[in-house]
């Protein structure tokens, strides 16, 4: 995707990027309502009354009302960036002292020509130190603030949000102050989490696509899905009592009320899930 150099204080190391994640989500097809037929969209030019092709559409910055600069692929290759081409490290920080909600895409990097023996080097160091590094890059069409760590004998290249961009929870309502419970119901909220609690495993996987396959094929076959029973849990002492049984007999609790969830991810529960309900019902909108 992407060919540079890590910046190590004077050490410039050879690299390459490639792609760490892939989606697997089913993708649908716009249809017109009246005919199923599939819709198509037209990049059309006004001025020359006619459709435009994807080569002949370029890059344009309107600087004044209807006045526009055209910008190159070659005028981007010519910005005034040390990090155009280089993953600049700023400085090497404690991993833990980065708060998750910054992370966005990941990204791996493997050495490019001539740049084994200096990537091992970086690679070893960061492994002994313990580090994570906070880097700039400019990719496509803006600078990243990113993470250099460790993936196992990888190096794996974080974009990370800017400061500036993290809203402050202070604009989500409701956390502050909170409704009240009792001291029984935290110590058995806390029973359950430790009695479900577990490692990060290798084996997750997400249940949305299979159950919209099964939605898909019942569809061709003209046929009606199965919907699954729903058992309504209102009460917030009932529910947890009702969880922590059902680590030694599997049970399913739900609620199209709920607002507190604590799914049951035990090994002798894969694919069990527990939803409990408070006892104030979810507002509609």
């Amino acid at each position: 995707m992407w060919k540079g150099t890590i910046s190590f204080g004077l050490v410039n190391i050879p690299v390459s990027m490639y792609k760490a994640t892939e989606e697997h989500k089913t993708s649908f097809r716009s249809l017109h309502a009246s005919c199923h037929q599939p819709i198509q969209y037209k990049k059309w030019c006004p001025s020359c009354n006619r459709e435009i092709q994807q080569k002949e559409i370029m890059r344009g910055y309107e600087y004044a009302p209807g006045h526009f600069i055209t910008i190159e692929d070659e005028d981007m290759d010519k910005l005034p960036l040390p990090t155009l081409r280089t993953i600049e490290i700023l400085h090497f920080t404690d991993r833990d002292s980065i708060d998750p909600i910054y992370y966005e895409n990941a990204y791996y990097l493997g050495p490019a020509e001539f740049g084994s023996r200096s990537y091992r080097l970086l690679h070893t160091a960061m492994n002994q130190t313990g580090m994570v590094a906070v880097a700039k890059v400019a990719f496509r069409t803006s600078e990243h603030l990113t993470v250099l760590r460790l993936h196992h004998n990888c190096l794996a290249l974080h974009f990370i949000y800017y400061p500036a961009e993290i809203r402050s929870v202070r604009e989500v309502p409701g956390v502050e102050g909170g409704a009240q419970f009792t001291e029984s119901e935290l110590q058995m909220a806390v029973q359950l989490i430790h009695q479900i609690s577990g490692a990060f495993r290798n084996d997750y996987r997400s249940n949305y696509e299979a159950a919209l396959q099964q939605l898909i094929q019942a569809k061709i076959q003209n046929r009606e899905l199965e919907q699954p029973q729903i058992t309504p849990v209102v009460d917030l002492m009932e529910a947890l009592t009702q969880s922590l049984a059902a680590l030694r007999q599997p049970a399913v609790i739900a609620s199209d009320t709920s607002t507190i969830a604590f799914p049951v991810t035990s090994k002798a529960l894969d694919g069990a899930r527990t939803t409990i309900s408070n006892t104030r019902p979810r507002r509609r909108r």
